[in-house]
């Protein structure tokens, strides 16, 4: 076997993260004129193949302060094209209108945000397509899989060859909405509340050493055309947001290939461990990685020790040339696994097809009972010892473990080195096979 590495302990793998508090009170003009517009996307994507992204828990402390912020306002760069990670979308999306909805204490699920923070309606725009952002769990929608930046950006700026952005931000609502609430005052409260939220983003955007171009006399039917499902919404305000052209950072070789890939986690449906599945999904996603949650059933998954995650997908119904990773989270539900044809399945197909193959906890029992660990160094739980020897690994009972693309850890304790070495897996992947 090639590719074999150790670890006995647990390195750091994580992104600079700062923020910046809720601020601002720039109004915006609702419409504008004399912009040529380019046609939007032609193909449709089908709704089963479109996605929820959870984006990672935000950041709420900054080492940049509002005067500093306020400064770099007036001193911008152009954007580039690069894609921004998920940190970075993350905290751009907070900064927009998760900070607006107080935060959940309620184990049973998030509080209601007020009904004129949901109405104004936050599109971005990123290479993988058109996602609506929900802050009440501060997830993006897929709602159209074309990437349709350059045709924004032309329609808008009245130019080719115009800057996209890493991202593009887009604020629609509907007045009547408004008015429902504020009668008369409705449009005019519309048109504030998108000037507070486009100056918050605006500092965030400094504060992440990112920079934009903000469009504020949106031309609504150009953007309608480029974005077929405003029909029903007043485009108000559009960014794009990026690095600073020639000054995206460059990344070590497993953070920067994490940070393109798309993760399978599969779950149980009952009995994963907490811990485990949290800290491997949170690890991931700081690496900018974009997780997907897989399990034998839909709907709610619950913990050992009470907590709960949602199956995004069914594991039958996943299509792994999709995905660059496929993860397993451990757990005593991973019992239920052990004698599954449709996971056993899943388990050579992914070696086959030469993804990165992960397991955690108990979970590396799974990968032996399909014959994928025979000849391999493996770890796991003392007590899977056992069926690792039985299905031909090499048991070492160290923290991590990884042969070729196979990684395997012993649990909790070993999360954050667990990750790292997925993405140095990762890493190691052909360009092509990244996700």
């Amino acid at each position: 076997m090639t590719g074999r590495t150790s670890s006995g302990n647990h390195g750091a793998w994580c992104s600079r993260k700062v923020q910046m508090v809720f601020f601002g009170l720039l109004a915006v003009a609702g419409t504008g004129t004399g912009r040529q517009s380019q046609p939007g996307p032609t193909r449709r994507a089908a709704a089963s193949r479109l996605q929820v992204i959870q984006l990672p828990e935000p950041s709420t402390s900054s080492a940049v302060g509002v005067e500093q912020a306020l400064l770099a306002l007036h001193n911008l760069a152009v954007p580039g094209s690069q894609r921004l990670d998920l940190p970075k979308i993350s905290q751009l999306a907070w900064a927009l209108q998760k900070v607006i909805v107080a935060p959940s204490t309620n184990p049973v699920g998030p509080v209601a945000a007020p009904t004129e923070i949901t109405a104004m309606k936050v599109y971005f725009v990123l290479p993988n397509g058109v996602h609506l952002y929900n802050p009440l769990d501060h997830t993006l929608q897929q709602i159209d899989d074309q990437d349709v930046r350059e045709a924004m950006a032309a329609a808008l700026m009245n130019q080719t060859g115009a800057p996209t952005g890493g991202c593009q931000v887009v604020l629609a609502a509907s007045a009547p909405d408004y008015n429902r609430r504020y009668n008369t005052r409705g449009r005019t409260v519309m048109l504030l509340q998108a000037g507070q939220m486009s100056r918050s983003m605006q500092l965030e955007a400094v504060a992440q050493g990112l920079t934009f171009v903000s469009i504020d006399a949106v031309d609504a039917a150009a953007v309608r055309r480029v974005m077929r499902g405003l029909r029903t919404q007043e485009p108000l305000y559009v960014a794009f947001v990026g690095y600073p052209a020639g000054q995206a950072p460059s990344t070590p070789g497993g953070q920067a290939r994490a940070s393109q890939a798309t993760v399978l986690l599969v779950v149980p449906p009952q009995g994963f461990q907490d811990e485990e599945l949290l800290a491997t999904k949170r690890g991931l996603e700081q690496a900018g990685a974009q997780v997907l949650l897989a399990s034998t059933r839909m709907g709610l998954l619950t913990g050992m020790m009470g907590g709960t995650a949602r199956a995004d997908l069914l594991l039958n119904q996943a299509n792994l040339d999709n995905f660059s990773a496929i993860v397993f989270i451990g757990g005593v539900g991973t019992i239920d696994y052990l004698n599954s044809p449709v996971v056993a399945g899943v388990v050579r197909q992914a070696a086959a097809k030469r993804k990165v193959l992960a397991a955690i906890g108990t979970a590396p029992s799974i990968l032996a009972g399909a014959g994928a660990l025979k000849g391999a160094r493996a770890t796991a739980y003392l007590s899977e010892q056992a069926r690792l020897v039985q299905g031909g690994a090499l048991y070492t009972g160290n923290a991590v473990e990884k042969d070729g693309l196979t990684v395997t850890a012993t649990g909790v304790l070993a999360v954050t080195a667990f990750v790292r070495t997925i993405g140095e897996a990762l890493a190691e992947m052909g360009p092509s096979a990244t996700h």
